[in-house]
């Protein structure tokens, strides 16, 4: 699974130190860093929270970003592109940012280490969640799952007729299509840019 062995490894060490985290930051891939600051970005734009009315918190942002990445890792993994690291060093990439960002709100080491492990079992549930959800999707055009995984992950559990999950569908899936049209090399010189929400 992707990065899990690392992240694994590394909340186990109370001692990682802050320096070694941001050298690790600005060491890495510029397009896959460029990348991620598109995702959070995106992530982090009001209408989410303005428009849409999703509760502006830590929780949510890190859902948005998880929701924004994994429509990334999909596209790898549908085009089996070989000898590609991208997708292992945006997950590298995004966790060591969760931790420095967990580490620059003062949590110290023993807090940062149990919610990594929170962050890393939030993540693959996610995403095996969406994973399975887009392939019922694509395979029985049944939209029961992913539509159930958006609203307890992106609404927190709100009611149905509360919001309309269906947007959020018809955006992963837009996008979904809007990378799949198009090489690899195109998507990175574009930094994988989102089509809009609307």
């Amino acid at each position: 699974m992707i990065g899990e062995q690392l992240y694994i490894n590394n909340i186990k060490k109370n001692n990682i130190k802050y320096v070694f985290i941001v050298m690790f930051l600005k060491k890495q891939n510029n397009t896959v860093v460029r990348i991620y600051q598109n995702i959070v970005k995106i992530s982090r734009s009001k209408f989410f929270y303005t428009d849409l009315m999703l509760e502006d918190t830590f929780e949510t942002r890190f859902d948005l970003v998880i929701f924004h990445a994994f429509i990334i890792f999909h596209f790898y993994k549908e085009q089996k592109i070989e000898n590609s690291n991208v997708s292992q060093e945006l997950f590298d990439y995004m966790f060591t940012d969760f931790e420095n960002n967990l580490r620059e709100m003062g949590f110290g080491d023993i807090a940062v280490n149990k919610k990594m492990k929170t962050f890393i079992k939030a993540f693959y549930g996610r995403i095996a969640q969406y994973n399975k959800g887009i392939s019922e999707y694509f395979d029985a055009q049944d939209k029961t799952l992913l539509e159930q995984s958006i609203l307890n992950n992106i609404f927190k559990g709100k009611k149905k007729e509360e919001v309309n999950v269906n947007d959020f569908i018809a955006y992963m899936i837009n996008n979904i299509y809007h990378f799949a049209k198009k090489p690899e090399s195109e998507n990175l010189r574009n930094n994988f840019n989102f089509i809009n929400f609307y």
